[in-house]
């Protein structure tokens, strides 16, 4: 069975949670929430303890042309608003159900220094409404489905936690978020609400959500 391609989660979940105007990509257009909310829970971080391998599924690995990753991955073209895009990938067309790069005996990722933006971007969630485009949430929590992921030893349930907020997790929701308006900027999306979601960021955590409204 063909890997899941993560640029579609990409694009339909993280470029249409921040995008301020609509795009076209595989035969339709996405247009943006009326409304998005950024939870203060964004601030929360997260364990990733052995033994478990739970998210780490078999899908796309993808880069960017200039972001460091592994050998094997090859060029590819997208489309989005009909221009190419170049990116990097390790399609992962083959295998069984967990990720090439997960170390089976301990689940642990062999390549987390660099990891593709699907994987790194986690455990930040856009929440989309399923009532069409009026609001949409941005957030940190545990998978929705989490005890049903299949780790490493066979057993079914992530052990992944949320943890408090501090400084260091404060820190890597700014570097995720910086990553995430170099893909934006790559795939020609040039007016998003990425700016002013990091500004918030570096100035809390907040009690309050952030809340911003699309006007168009």
């Amino acid at each position: 069975m063909t890997a899941p391609d993560s640029i579609d989660k990409i694009v339909s979940a993280y470029f249409r949670g921040v995008a301020k105007e609509a795009f076209y990509y595989k035969a339709r257009w996405w247009v943006p929430s009326r409304q998005l909310r950024v939870s203060p829970l964004i601030f929360r971080g997260f364990t990733c303890p052995a033994g478990c391998g739970g998210c780490c599924s078999r899908f796309s690995l993808d880069y960017l042309p200039s972001e460091k990753r592994p050998a094997g991955t090859e060029k590819r073209v997208v489309f989005m608003n009909n221009e190419a895009v170049e990116i990097r990938s390790l399609m992962q067309e083959t295998g069984g159900h967990h990720c090439s790069k997960l170390n089976l005996e301990d689940g642990r990722c062999n390549i987390h220094e660099i990891n593709p933006f699907s994987c790194d971007f986690e455990l930040i969630r856009f929440l989309h409404s399923s009532q069409g485009n009026e609001k949409s949430h941005l957030t940190q929590k545990l998978y929705g489905r989490g005890w049903a992921l299949l780790r490493v030893d066979g057993e079914r349930g992530a052990l992944c936690e949320m943890t408090d907020p501090d400084q260091k997790t404060k820190r890597e929701v700014v570097r995720k978020l910086r990553r995430l308006e170099k893909w934006c900027m790559h795939f020609g999306l040039e007016k998003t609400w990425v700016p002013e979601i990091i500004h918030w960021v570096k100035t809390g955590p907040h009690e309050e959500p952030l809340v911003l409204e699309n006007k168009g």
